[in-house]
C-alpha cells in the first residue's frame, strides 16, 4: 500500500545501474514541485498535474551519483504554504506531534523521514520549507548556500548524512567562532515558548565557542516586508485555479509596482551589510520554531491575509537566510543561520550541536 506521504510511488526508469556511483544504494524520494522526466508533477494539487518531459539539474546530478528516485512525496500547492492541507490530497500529521501539521512546504518529505520510511528526502527551501517540516517532525532540514533565495536540499534523520549525501568532509572556519544567539522573532515579534526559548538558550551555554547575545537587528521588520514582496511575486503569471490562499497571492502580485520590486531587491544585496554592522558573529543560534505545530486545520481556518502573517509568527527566523543566501539548518526546534560560514563550516556546528542534544 502506498504511504500517503507520496503521490507517485517509485518509478524504475528513474533508477540508475546498480553499484554506480557516490550515493549507490541511496533511494530518495523528489518533492512533487520538482520535475523529474516521465513522471508526473502536480504542485500540490491534481488539478495541476502534467507529465515532465525533462529532469531537473540538483535531481540530475543525484540520478548521476547512484541515487534511485523513491516516488514523489506530497507538497503545499505551489509551494506557497509551510503547511498542506487541500481536501484533494491526503492530509498528513506530524509523527512527532500527533494530530498537528508537519509543517510545509517539503510536507511529505518530512513525514517519511521521521517515521523511519525512508532515510532521506529531497526537499526545495523558499523560505523555510526543508527547515520548517523538519523542526515541526523533530528531524534534520539542511538548506545549503544558493544564489536565489530558493534552494534544494535535503531532510535526513541526523546531520552525518548530510555530509555524506553532499560529499562534505567536517570543516571548522580558521579563526575563533563567534555564535550569536537570538530568542527574539526576526520577521515577527511572536510569544516564544518558553521551552524552546530555554534550550537554546542551554545549548548556548555548553558551547565551547565565544558566545553573543543578540536582539533583532533594526531593519529586519523592513527585511520581512520585501521577502514579502519577493514572494508574491514570484505568483504575478500564475493561474489561480480557484479562489482561496493562491488566488490571494495572485491578487497581492498584481498589486506591485516596478518599484517595489526594485526596492526589495536593493534591500536584498543591502543586507549583507546592514546585518554584519549589528551582528558581529559567524552564526546565529535561534528556535526555528516560536511554538508547536498547532492543530490540523488551523491555518487553512484563516483568511489567506491572516494566514500569510500566522505562518511567519509560526516560524519567524527561517527566511531570513533565504534572503541572505546562507547556509542554515534545522536540527529539530533549534536552528542555525550561517552569516560567514560555508556548507561544511555550518554542518560541522551543526553536529557539535546534535550532539549536546542528546546529552
Amino acid at each position: 500500500m502506498l504511504h500517503p506521504a507520496f503521490t507517485l510511488p517509485p518509478s524504475t526508469h528513474t533508477r540508475p545501474r546498480p553499484n554506480v556511483g557516490r550515493l549507490a544504494g541511496w533511494q530518495i524520494p523528489v518533492k512533487d514541485g520538482t520535475d523529474v522526466a516521465g513522471m508526473t508533477t502536480t504542485h500540490g494539487s491534481p488539478a495541476r498535474a502534467y507529465t515532465a518531459t525533462a529532469t531537473d539539474p540538483f535531481i540530475s546530478n543525484l540520478l548521476a551519483q547512484g541515487v534511485a528516485i523513491h516516488g514523489k512525496t506530497l507538497t503545499s500547492e505551489l509551494g506557497a504554504t509551510c503547511y498542506a492541507e487541500r481536501p484533494d490530497v491526503p492530509v498528513l500529521e506530524s509523527p512527532a506531534y500527533p494530530g498537528c501539521t508537519p509543517g510545509g512546504s517539503s510536507t511529505g518529505a518530512a513525514v517519511v523521514v521521521a517515521d523511519g520510511t525512508v532515510r532521506a528526502a529531497h526537499g526545495t527551501d523558499a523560505g523555510g520549507s526543508i527547515r520548517v517540516p523538519a523542526a515541526a517532525c523533530e528531524i534534520v532540514g539542511f538548506k545549503p548556500a544558493s544564489k536565489g533565495i530558493a534552494a534544494h536540499g535535503f531532510l535526513t534523520q541526523d546531520v552525518a548524512d548530510q555530509f555524506t549525501l553532499w560529499g562534505w568532509h567536517r570543516r571548522i572556519k580558521g579563526k575563533r567562532l563567534r555564535i550569536g544567539v537570538l530568542t527574539d522573532g526576526i520577521f515577527a515579534r511572536p510569544d516564544v515558548e518558553d521551552r524552546r526559548g530555554a534550550l537554546v538558550e542551554k545549548l548556548a551555554s555548553a558551547l565551547d565557542f565565544e558566545v553573543v547575545q543578540l536582539k533583532p537587528y533594526r531593519e529586519s521588520l523592513e527585511t520581512y516586508a520585501h521577502f514579502t514582496t519577493t514572494i508574491t511575486a514570484s505568483f504575478n503569471l500564475t493561474d489561480p485555479l480557484d479562489s482561496g490562499y493562491i488566488g490571494w497571492l495572485v491578487e497581492q502580485s498584481h498589486k506591485l509596482t516596478n518599484s517595489d520590486l526594485d526596492a526589495a531587491e536593493q534591500h536584498r544585496r543591502d543586507l549583507p551589510h546592514l546585518i554584519a554592522s549589528q551582528w558581529d558573529v559567524d552564526v546565529v543560534l535561534s528556535p526555528t520554531l516560536a511554538f508547536a505545530p498547532p492543530r490540523i486545520g488551523y491555518f487553512p481556518s484563516l483568511t489567506p491575509e491572516a494566514s500569510f502573517h500566522a505562518q511567519t509568527e509560526w516560524s519567524p527566523w527561517c527566511s531570513l537566510y533565504n534572503m541572505l543566501g546562507t547556509p542554515a539548518i534545522a536540527l529539530g526546534g533549534v536552528h542555525l543561520g550561517s552569516l560567514t560560514l560555508t556548507g561544511p563550516e555550518l554542518l560541522t556546528v551543526a553536529q557539535h550541536i546534535e550532539t549536546l542534544l542528546g546529552d
